[in-house]
C-alpha cells in the first residue's frame, strides 16, 4: 500500500462512529459500585507470612544445595589435583606439527525461499562451504588433512518497495 492509500484508510476510519453496547451489558456496568471497578482492575498478590515463624524454612532449601555443591566441587578438586598425568609411551612417536594450514573454500551460493508453518514466505540465502586443516610434520615427513563440509543458512528480509 502507498502512502495515500493509507490516509484514504485512516480517513475512512476516522468517519466510521462505534457500535453501542448492548443494553444488558450496558446495565451491568452502571450497577456495579465504583470501588468494584477500581479493584478488579488491579490486583497485587498479596505477601502471606508463614504460621508459626517458619519463613527460615524457605532459606534453607536453596543454602543447604549451594553448601553441597561447593563440598562436592571442592573433593572432586583434591582427586583431580593428586593424579598424575598420564605417561606416553616411547613405542608411539609423538606429532610436531610445524607447518599448520587452515582453509575455508566457498563451493556454492545460492537463494532460496522457503514457507514458513503459518504461510508466510522467507526468503534465504545458502553458502556450501569447505573447510580444510593441513597439519604437517616435516621431521618425520607426516601430512594429517581433515576436510568437513559447512552449509551456512543466512534469512534475508523481503526488500519492499
Amino acid at each position: 500500500m502507498s502512502e495515500r492509500d493509507y490516509e484514504l484508510f485512516e480517513a475512512e476510519l476516522h468517519r466510521l462512529k462505534p457500535a453501542r453496547l448492548p443494553d444488558q451489558l450496558h446495565a451491568r456496568l452502571e450497577d456495579l459500585p465504583p470501588a468494584a471497578l477500581a479493584q478488579s482492575e488491579v490486583r497485587r498478590p498479596s505477601r502471606a507470612t508463614a504460621p508459626g515463624g517458619w519463613l527460615w524454612l524457605r532459606w534453607l532449601a536453596p543454602a543447604t544445595v549451594a553448601v553441597l555443591a561447593v563440598l562436592v566441587v571442592v573433593s572432586q578438586g583434591d582427586h583431580y589435583r593428586n593424579t598424575s598425568p598420564p605417561a606416553i609411551s616411547p613405542s608411539v612417536p609423538s606429532l610436531w606439527a610445524d607447518q599448520v594450514e587452515i582453509d575455508q573454500q566457498l563451493l556454492g551460493s545460492f537463494d532460496t525461499v522457503a514457507e514458513m508453518p503459518d504461510g508466510e514466505p522467507v526468503r534465504m540465502r545458502v553458502h556450501q562451504w569447505m573447510d580444510a586443516v593441513t597439519l604437517r610434520d616435516s621431521a618425520s615427513g607426516v601430512e594429517v588433512v581433515q576436510r568437513t563440509p559447512r552449509v551456512r543458512v543466512v534469512p534475508v528480509s523481503f526488500a519492499v518497495y
